[in-house]
């Protein structure tokens, strides 16, 4: 088993203070689609968010296992995020995204779960690179990054990238996901309305 992590403590400055995780496509709110999706794979799902009043009503719907957590750094970004998730996980390996994904793929995660763990323990980390970008945000992390996050953010260092450059980490290529073809659409990401449109026409 491993632990499903939605991180949703941004301030979604970008998209007029609008969470991004209670935006809708086809249908459903971005936290709906990404519950459903992280349920196949994950025994426990942690949603980090600084405002858990909003997602509370939501989550009394749900079957999946769900806890609602704070930022030890709240304001401090994604690392933060991370930080209070691998301290509350139940399970060793923990599968992040980003509530602004709404094409959150298990079929991707599990690809990046094998890959992580075929390389022994000596891997923290799995993240794929698509279109020639690492993608932090919709990745595996073994719990022993936390003395790394740690450290960071005690430096004041608040940056994902820091910590893939400070721990190991296995690479999926964009030719493993096309191989099994799982589509590439997993890794986008909404910061701002002119996203939101391009899925779907203009935000009402």
């Amino acid at each position: 088993m491993i632990s499903g992590v939605i991180l949703a403590g941004g301030s979604n400055r970008r998209m007029g203070g609008s969470m991004k995780a209670l935006l809708q496509l086809d249908g459903k709110r971005f936290i709906e689609r990404q519950l459903e999706e992280l349920s196949t794979l994950c025994g426990e799902i942690i949603i980090a968010a600084n405002q858990p009043e909003l997602f509370e009503p939501i989550l009394s719907n749900q079957q999946v296992n769900v806890r609602i957590i704070g930022d030890l750094h709240p304001g401090k970004g994604p690392l933060a995020g991370l930080q209070a998730a691998v301290a509350e996980a139940r399970y060793e390996e923990l599968w992040v995204v980003a509530c602004d994904m709404p094409f959150a793929s298990a079929a991707a995660a599990q690809l990046l779960l094998e890959l992580r763990r075929s390389k022994g323990e000596a891997y923290k980390i799995a993240l794929p690179r698509i279109a020639g970008r690492l993608q932090p945000l919709h990745a595996i992390y073994h719990r022993s990054c936390k003395p790394i996050i740690d450290q960071l953010l005690d430096e004041e260092c608040y940056r994902m990238m820091a910590l893939i450059e400070l721990a190991s980490s296995a690479v999926g290529e964009e030719s493993l996901f096309v191989q099994q073809e799982i589509p590439l659409n997993f890794i986008v990401n909404v910061n701002e309305p002119a996203d939101l449109e391009k899925l779907h026409g203009p935000v009402k």
